[in-house]
């Protein structure tokens, strides 16, 4: 991996990049840049990234500037928003998904962008990453001192002559897609005489200097002309120079030193061949990380060699001096072995020809074979075949190496391979000793398979306990029981890597429904089927009910009841695990669920709700403990999630329930006086924000006093009822409210409706009331209930207020009563 515990691709966000808003001109952004020496400004609004402006779209804008243009870049595009000329909608990343080094640095490379805006979960900018601010933040070492220029470097390019002119280098940049162009001439040497063309070199060429990106926006940050600058006025030089051979450290430390983002490469003539820039430094980044064992690994490699090589020294300085005896040297060659032999590790020592020469105990013990068996044998004994013919070219290269010098090679991760043919798994390091004119080779070698499967079984459990963890946030954090069922099994299906994963409700009767499925396209689906058991009954189920689980790695060799078998066969079944999803008697159950109490008899009691069951459809599967363990652990969850989102619907339904009460008038179910006023000012501020007409009618029925004291209150109750009726059906659109008023008043509001319309609406009702024929025999009016009606209509204005509408509704209202009472009056605010 490229992220270690030492290091958080968080680090590499800069945490105050430049940010203009979209009205920003493009004159104030460049000043703005050229100040903070950014390669780009992020354009933001309301927090939120809505594009970014970088040197490369400037120099793309002065590349539309022909040389014939009479007007300067920034007369032309000083004053324009810089929202016309950003690129828009760039791609950005949530904080919260930065994974590591690795994903970041392809996401740049897939996209071919330089900058990547780093966003909250609410889509707000809190950063930036750049190349710059990632090889800052990583600070290679080790790893640039191994790898060269010429492994790296970009080998095409773009030149141009020193009588160029800026517009001609920007117009370049923008045709050929890159961030910089080598100002040159031709070698002296080259036969050719004529200055070099603008674009690829096509002939040696000496460097003479460069114009950048960032070059051009400090051009025009100061007003300069970029149709009359040439080149030679402009270019950085003298040019800072690396060769092809030199380390990519060497070039790191150079452009650290002067803060410059690219050097030119030459050969030994001086002659241009290549440019290395920071990306590349990035791109040729390879690092392994380093854990405990491996650094102990290392100390132990670096004090076995070290004390070969003070052998070796001690060696040649008695062989120099003349003052060491035979005996001596047979004395340093026993001490020598002895430390080879005590050693836990694989030492094998190899001659020019690979073929095995030193073989000490901690080998024997690794590989199976005896000291005998393997002197003089080829290395590839100790190889598996597949990786032979590899390991035997990157030995080659090693001896070959130019420095004859004794070295140690960066530690690997091998396959061994043991006597009885088993392979495993191994961390290697190479030295090379040179001993007058025979090159030795050492290998040593650890045997890492137990920590591999430590390592494996550690992820296994992080994966399950990331898995449980989603989960369990995913009930916490939504109400969605379909989405959090779907979610679970299809993730389930890919950590068991099995066939179908299902979640099955029963019905009362046990049989029951597939209400979640994941299933490979290979296999048969069976969402939404219902299946009966006729084997599984109330026996079974109070099984599942104790908390049951199990697991069948063949159904042809389980002892199920036929009929289970042939059922499981149905659905391409070889082999299943089965859970159950319990609910305790607390739980509050709504009507679908249908769930059933079982084991009457405990006082725990648990209702089976369904199976959460995993189906392998391709062969027999021995399922592992820790399988039966974590499906058993989500079939809890799962039960959770039922059962927090049951309460929620009935929650939801209660809240419903009392919302409709507090707002109905309870004798006549039309609105009450409280959701008269709600929705009167609301509309109100609706027609107002609008400049719409809003009509409101008030009702009073006619000498319904009387009508009480001859028929009674309870006759009084059914004919407000009727008239609440008739309002209900004489009001067309569901915009239009009636209500309750207070006692045998009554109101209508009609949004949106004018004055005519408004009365032909009162007309409505009061014609429907009267024929409803209520006999009312005491009224002065008609031998019938009969209806006073009042009309209002204005048109609202934001500081005006709605009582003003009330009360000339209500004025209108008692001149229809003063006026002989059945009839309406309409009036206009």
């Amino acid at each position: 991996m490229l992220e270690s515990s030492a290091f958080s691709i968080h680090l590499a966000i800069e945490r105050h990049p430049v940010t203009v808003a979209p009205q920003t001109s493009v004159g104030e952004t460049i000043l703005l840049m050229s100040q903070a020496k950014a390669s780009c400004v992020v354009v933001v609004e309301d927090r939120t990234p809505v594009g970014i402006f970088t040197e490369r779209d400037l120099v793309k804008l002065t590349a539309r500037c022909a040389a014939k243009d009479r007007v300067p870049f920034l007369e032309r595009f000083g004053p324009v928003e810089i929202a016309e000329v950003m690129s828009q909608k760039p791609i950005a990343l949530e904080e919260t998904s930065l994974d590591d080094l690795r994903s970041v640095l392809n996401l740049l490379r897939q996209y071919q962008i330089r900058h990547l805006p780093i966003v909250n979960r609410e889509g707000d900018l809190v950063g930036i990453v750049t190349h710059q601010s990632i090889r800052d933040t990583i600070q290679p070492a080790d790893w640039m001192r191994l790898r060269r220029v010429k492994e790296v470097m970009g080998d095409r390019v773009i030149t141009a002559p020193e009588t160029a002119t800026v517009n001609d280098l920007a117009r370049l940049m923008h045709e050929a897609r890159v961030s910089c162009i080598a100002i040159s001439r031709p070698l002296e040497s080259d036969d050719r005489t004529d200055s070099p063309k603008l674009g690829d070199a096509e002939a040696p060429v000496i460097p003479l200097g460069i114009v950048t990106e960032r070059d051009i926006l400090q051009f025009h940050a100061l007003g300069l002309d970029a149709r009359s600058l040439h080149a030679a006025q402009v270019m950085s030089s003298p040019l800072l120079q690396v060769q092809p051979t030199d380390s990519l450290w060497s070039a790191h430390q150079l452009m650290n030193r002067h803060r410059i983002r690219r050097l030119v490469v030459t050969d030994e003539r001086g002659c241009l061949c290549g440019i290395i820039t920071q990306t590349s430094l990035l791109q040729g980044w390879a690092p392994m990380e380093m854990t405990d064992a491996l650094s102990a690994l290392q100390r132990l490699v670096e004090e076995r060699t070290s004390e070969l090589q003070q052998a070796n020294t001690q060696l040649r300085r008695e062989i120099q001096d003349r003052k060491q005896t035979e005996e001596a040297l047979r004395i340093s060659q026993a001490r020598l072995a002895g430390i080879l032999n005590i050693a836990d590790d694989a030492i094998v020592s190899v001659d020019e020809h690979q073929c095995i020469q030193l073989f000490n105990q901690g080998a024997e013990k690794i590989f199976g074979y005896r000291a005998s068996e393997a002197i003089g044998q080829p290395l590839d004994l100790l190889l598996p075949e597949a990786v032979r013919a590899i390991h035997r070219q990157h030995v080659n290269q090693f001896r070959h190496s130019p420095d004859v010098a004794r070295q140690m090679g960066s530690r690997a991760e091998v396959l061994g391979r043991r006597k009885d043919g088993s392979e495993f798994a191994a961390e290697a390091s190479i030295s090379k000793l040179q001993v007058g004119s025979e090159k030795l080779l050492t290998v040593i070698l650890r045997d890492i398979t137990d920590r591999k499967q430590a390592q494996a079984a550690l992820q296994l459990q992080l994966d399950r306990e990331r898995l449980m963890g989603a989960m369990r946030d995913r009930i916490r954090q939504s109400l969605n029981l379909d989405e959090i069922l779907n979610t679970t099994v299809a993730e389930v299906r890919q950590f068991l890597v099995t066939d179908r994963v299902i979640v099955y409700q029963f019905n009362p009767d046990w049989s029951g429904q597939v209400v979640v499925e994941s299933v490979s396209a290979d296999w048969l689906p069976i969402l939404g089927l219902n299946i009966h058991d006729p084997c599984f009954g109330e026996e079974y189920a109070q099984l599942y009910a104790k908390g049951r689980v199990r697991a069948i790695p063949d159904i042809f060799e389980a002892p199920l009841s036929q009929c289970h078998r042939n059922l499981l066969k149905q659905f391409q079944v070889k082999g299943n695990l089965v859970v159950p999803i319990l609910q305790t008697e607390t739980t509050v159950q709504m009507p679908d669920l249908r769930s059933r109490i079982l084991s009457p008899g405990e006082s725990n009691h648990n209702r089976l709700w369904g199976l959460l069951i995993a189906h392998h459809c391709r062969s027999p599967r021995q399922w592992q403990d820790w399988e039966v363990d974590f499906l058993t652990a989500l079939g809890t969850q799962v039960a959770i999630a039922i059962q927090q989102s049951t309460l929620f619907e009935q929650l939801q339904a209660a809240n419903q329930q009392l919302r409709r009460l507090a707002t109905l008038d309870g004798l006549t179910q039309v609105a009450n006086r409280r959701r008269f006023d709600e929705y009167l000012d609301r509309q109100w501020r609706h027609m107002a924000r609008d400049r719409h007409p809003l009509s409101l009618i008030l009702c009073d029925i006619d000498c319904f006093k009387l009508y009480n004291d001859t028929y009674g209150h309870q006759a009084g109750d059914e004919c407000l009822q009727s008239v609440a009726a008739t309002l209900t059906e004489c009001v067309k659109r569901p915009c239009d409210l009636v209500a309750r008023y207070g006692g045998e008043e009554f109101a209508v509001i009609l949004p949106d409706t004018d004055p005519e319309g408004a009365r032909n609406v009162a007309e409505r009702i009061r014609r429907s009331i009267f024929e409803l024929s209520i006999p009312n025999h005491n009224s002065y009016v008609s031998p019938y209930v009969t209806m006073s009606v009042g009309v209002a209509t204005t048109t609202p204005e934001p500081d005006s207020s709605w009582s003003e509408l009330i009360a000339l509704a209500d004025k209108a209202l008692y001149a229809s009563k003063n006026k002989g009472r059945n009839r309406a009056i309409a009036m206009v605010l």
